[in-house]
């Protein structure tokens, strides 16, 4: 879920692109007006083309052959009421960002002296200050077995697969953060390990990013489907707490889509 700062400045882009294309369609608009006339006998109203400076105020008729003339005219006196009243509407969300954004209680906490924070409960910390302490969040992961063989982040930390190494480096490569096998405890104490716990910024929410690579082995993917049912009967479904990737030994991971997939869902606006 977005904050209303971010939907504000999404709409911000959304206007400026109505604007745009309103303004493209105006370079090549045709001047006059038309008038439109609606008779009581005749089912169909009838059209009429005023040139500018024109001295017939009843203007030409414009038959069938004619719509064209009629559709662009209505479509740019139509453009130009958009134009007006978005620019209108980008200038009252801008000042409600602007105020929005000068009483910002998060930024209370840095204008206060180091020594006070340390005293302080429960602060409203910044975005930064908030990532940094759940990043250094201590925990113990899953343990690995003694055979198995070391692959180690950029960020320094061991991993299972080649992926996931992959996945992990494109996460902290991106900004994004996130911790590695952090457990979970689920209904019935039972304690998971999700691959990736991602913190979703700026709603400051956690979501699980789990990697499946060995699709194509079938007592792989039925454990993949039980782990997954296990999620949903705790609340956490597929496309909105939780995400995967997979890939099989014919289709390895994406390394192109995955960048696209993480910069579409977990990095801020």
């Amino acid at each position: 879920m977005k904050t209303i700062e971010a939907l504000l400045r999404q709409e911000i882009c959304e206007l400026e692109n109505i604007i745009m294309q309103a303004q493209i369609r105006m370079q090549t608009a045709p001047k006059g007006r038309i008038s439109i006339k609606k008779k009581k006998h005749k089912k169909a109203a009838e059209y009429y083309y005023v040139e500018t400076d024109s001295q017939n105020p009843n203007g030409r008729y414009l038959n069938k052959n004619d719509r064209i003339l009629v559709y662009r005219i209505v479509q740019r006196d139509y453009d130009i009421k958009v134009i007006k009243n978005a620019h209108k509407r980008k200038a009252a969300i801008q000042t409600f960002l602007d105020t929005y954004k000068k009483t910002d209680l998060k930024e209370i906490y840095d204008s206060i002296h180091l020594c006070r924070r340390e005293l302080l409960c429960n602060p409203l910390l910044p975005d930064d200050e908030f990532i940094k302490r759940w990043q250094e969040t201590e925990y113990t992961g899953k343990r690995f077995d003694e055979d198995v063989a070391e692959i180690f982040t950029d960020r320094g930390e061991r991993v299972r697969s080649k992926s996931e190494k992959i996945i992990a480096d494109k996460l902290y490569s991106l900004g994004i953060p996130y911790r590695y096998e952090y457990p979970l405890v689920l209904s019935g104490n039972v304690k998971v390990y999700p691959d990736f716990t991602i913190l979703k910024m700026p709603e400051r929410e956690e979501v699980y990013l789990e990697h499946f690579g060995m699709m194509d082995n079938d007592n792989y993917a039925e454990t993949v489907m039980y782990k997954l049912g296990t999620y949903e009967k705790n609340g956490i479904f597929l496309g909105k707490n939780l995400f995967m990737t997979y890939e099989t030994s014919k289709n390895p991971l994406n390394t192109r889509i995955l960048d696209s997939f993480l910069k579409e869902l977990f990095r801020e606006i």
